[in-house]
């Protein structure tokens, strides 16, 4: 903003420009100050409590920093400073706002005097009158200006620091506050406060946390002094810090292959660079430093961050300095996945890749656009017919469309987890991993490489070798901040049971961190019983004809841009989050497709799973239905369970038979038996007989049986 200033006026009575040759000269314009507003680069909480003790009208205090968003490193390990300062802040004497977003140089000063008679006196030997000779304030103000005021531009910063070697110069307009020019100044002051402050006032969080807890005053205040945050997770606390300070220095432009356009609400920047700066570029990627403080941090934290020097990064005891582009090559190579989160207040989707920050959740506009890419996912899933070969390329399909309904949703994950944590659900069992498993050529790690060309804009295609995976990977992971899936390819089921790490991966989830969800490729069949009571298993029951003309198709598929995950990301927050009567983590990711079919005017296809697909495609509950076949298998009602004898030549199936049945259903093996514990949850999972065949088969009898029909 800007505005006219009046040289001479009586707007401004005693206008002048005047050099500051010591903090004492500086200082005596605060002298009979009642109420201050301050914009600063950079203060001393020392001295602000300094300026109570020595300006005895002094009633309140407001103060814009510009150069620091953790004002807490001002105040470790002094409890006794942050004591007297929250309770100055209790008696709405003391405003502290940061600047979260950007570095504020800018240094103004608003003084208001409880003084009839005019402002304090100044000593003009360094006074340069403006518009002419100075004359003297105008005595006895009128009670239409107000009470007497001073504005205060120029570089002087509200601290003592320095001030041994070091001369500054403002200018000084001695006003009242009722009057345009000061009315002005006071515009100014709130257009810093509120376009650079974003977390309130602060030590609110320490106020509050004072109130709500029965601990002593003393206690809570040391730990809130300790030199960091805080958090469980230090590691993931420094990369959430590093990825907010991207989102706010970095030029946001929308996802797109091309690199998109610079978005509406993102920070002006130089024209000439914006022009000439290619986002997918690395060479050409912003070099704005970041700088944090690891003051306080254990010697681990500080460790891992080192690696970040193998880039453009210094890392000390104390210090972290950083570029964009440096920090998101270190999380690719220590994470194997690139830093995807959502803003604060879950309002968009943000997507940090090639130095860039990309806004991935765009409202869809044109109907003709989303059905054209709907059409387009949907001839991929036509390959199957084209290409594959599968007793039941329906169940293929949907098994495909809800593997795809999983990628869509993962990026989102952290909302749901705090809407399902809110409710007090258990998180590991509620926030389904991955397993796709079927044969070789089945298509698994070409659909992951379309999945993730899909939430990427063809960025990332590659998954993660399963080499790279262990126990100490999953646990890190945790402390990526990211929330794009990291998916593994060619995993064996005895690698995935050795993850153990993933019985309790949300345990420690506080909301603080972003944490990513898995998905795994295998050829191998279900893994063990505990994993599989955590994760969404799908079959690719399919395998596909080596083909040059399918192989094309199919990059070309991979290779097109499809902003369909875009509009579905806008589209699914805007949804609310609701507990169903199951236990469908996708039940709104179904909805906001199917609203995405509504938009396009587009005929929803026979696969689409309107419900999990594991469950209206389940291979394990047709090879079920199919055991009346065999005229070996005996089915025997004993007590209140269910005994299911298998001969010696169905050893080894067996174990297939009895990993089929949902959790919900409890079997245990006893030799060449299957005792099905839970016969009434099994009937159920079983459903009505697909024939008329089957009605007089065994399992139909058992049924009867238990139900009494």
């Amino acid at each position: 903003m800007k505005f006219d200033i009046p040289l001479q006026t009586e707007a401004s009575d005693n206008s002048h420009v005047e050099i500051f040759k010591s903090w004492k000269s500086f200082s005596a314009v605060f002298e009979g100050a009642v109420r201050m507003r301050v914009i600063t680069f950079c203060d001393s909480p020392e001295f602000i409590l300094d300026l109570f003790e020595e300006l005895e009208q002094l009633e309140r205090l407001e103060v814009v920093v510009g150069d620091i968003d953790d004002y807490r490193e001002r105040l470790i390990d002094k409890p006794d400073l942050a004591d007297k300062l929250e309770q100055l802040r209790r008696d709405d004497k003391l405003v502290i706002y940061l600047c979260e977003n950007k570095e504020v140089h800018s240094k103004l000063y608003l003084v208001e005097y409880d003084d009839d008679t005019g402002v304090a006196t100044q000593d003009t030997q360094d006074q340069m009158t403006l518009g002419g000779d100075a004359t003297e304030a105008q005595a006895g103000a009128n009670s239409d200006q107000g009470i007497p005021a001073k504005v205060i531009i120029g570089s002087p910063n509200l601290s003592k620091n320095a001030w041994s070697n070091q001369t500054n110069v403002g200018v000084i307009y001695e006003t009242c506050t009722e009057n345009s020019l000061y009315k002005q100044f006071e515009e100014l002051y709130r257009d810093h406060r509120e376009s650079y402050n974003n977390g309130g006032p602060f030590l609110e969080d320490l106020t509050e946390q004072l109130e709500q807890t029965s601990d002593d005053r003393e206690e809570v205040i040391k730990l809130y002094t300790e030199g960091k945050v805080g958090t469980q997770d230090e590691l993931g606390e420094v990369h959430g810090r590093l990825a907010d300070h991207i989102d706010a220095e970095v030029d946001t432009v929308d996802l797109a292959l091309d690199g998109g356009s610079p978005a509406e609400d993102t920070q002006e920047t130089d024209a000439a660079a914006s022009e000439n700066d290619d986002p997918q570029t690395i060479e050409n990627a912003p070099k704005d430093r970041i700088t944090l403080s690891l003051r306080g941090y254990d010697e681990s934290t500080v460790d891992t961050l080192s690696k970040m020097t193998d880039f453009d990064a210094t890392v000390s005891k104390d210090t972290l300095s950083t570029t964009p582009d440096a920090f998101q090559r270190y999380s690719q190579q220590v994470f194997d996945v690139p830093t995807m989160h959502l803003t604060e207040n879950d309002e968009q989707l943000k997507f940090h890749y090639d130095g860039t920050v990309y806004r991935v959740t765009q409202p869809p506009t044109d109907p003709e656009a989303v059905d054209a890419a709907l059409e387009e996912i949907e001839t991929y899933f036509g390959t199957v017919d084209e290409y594959g070969n599968s007793n039941n390329p329906t169940a293929v399909k949907a098994h495909m469309y809800e593997a795809l309904l999983w990628f869509f949703w993962a990026p989102f994950v952290n909302r749901q987890a705090a809407f399902y944590k809110e409710h007090g659900i258990n998180l590991d069992k509620a926030l389904p991993s991955l397993y796709i498993f079927g044969e070789s050529n089945g298509g698994k790690g070409t659909f992951c490489r379309f999945a993730l060309s899909l939430i990427s804009a063809n960025r990332v295609e590659a998954p993660v070798d399963a080499d790279e995976i262990g126990k100490r990977k999953v646990r890190n992971l945790r402390s990526a901040h990211t929330s794009f899936p990291v998916v593994v390819d060619d995993i064996t089921k005895q690698k995935v049971n050795s993850l153990d790490t993933l019985r309790n991966y949300w345990s420690g989830w506080t909301g603080e961190t972003t944490y990513p969800l898995f998905a795994f490729i295998s050829n191998d069949k279900r893994p063990g019983e505990w994993f599989r009571n955590r994760a969404k298993i799908l079959r690719f029951d399919v395998n596909f004809m080596t083909s040059h003309q399918g192989e094309a198709k199919v990059n070309r598929l991979i290779n097109t841009e499809n902003p369909l995950f875009q509009w579905f990301g806008h589209e699914y927050l805007a949804r609310d989050l609701e507990l169903g009567e199951d236990s469908d983590a996708l039940r709104e990711v179904r909805a906001t497709m199917e609203e995405l079919y509504d938009f396009a005017e587009r005929d929803i296809p026979e696969y689409f799973p309107e419900k999990p697909a594991e469950q209206a495609y389940d291979t394990g509950r047709e090879r079920w239905r199919n055991l009346t076949n065999h005229d070996d298998i005996e089915i025997t009602e004993d007590g209140e369970t269910l005994k299911v004898s298998f001969p010696e030549s169905m050893s080894f199936e067996l174990h297939e038979y009895k990993r089929d049945p949902p959790m919900t259903v409890r079997i245990e093996k006893r030799g060449l038996d299957l005792i099905i514990k839970t016969p009434d949850e099994f009937f159920d999972w079983l459903g009505e007989p697909a024939t008329d065949d089957n009605a007089s088969g065994l399992l139909s009898r058992a049924r009867d049986y238990f139900t009494g029909a």
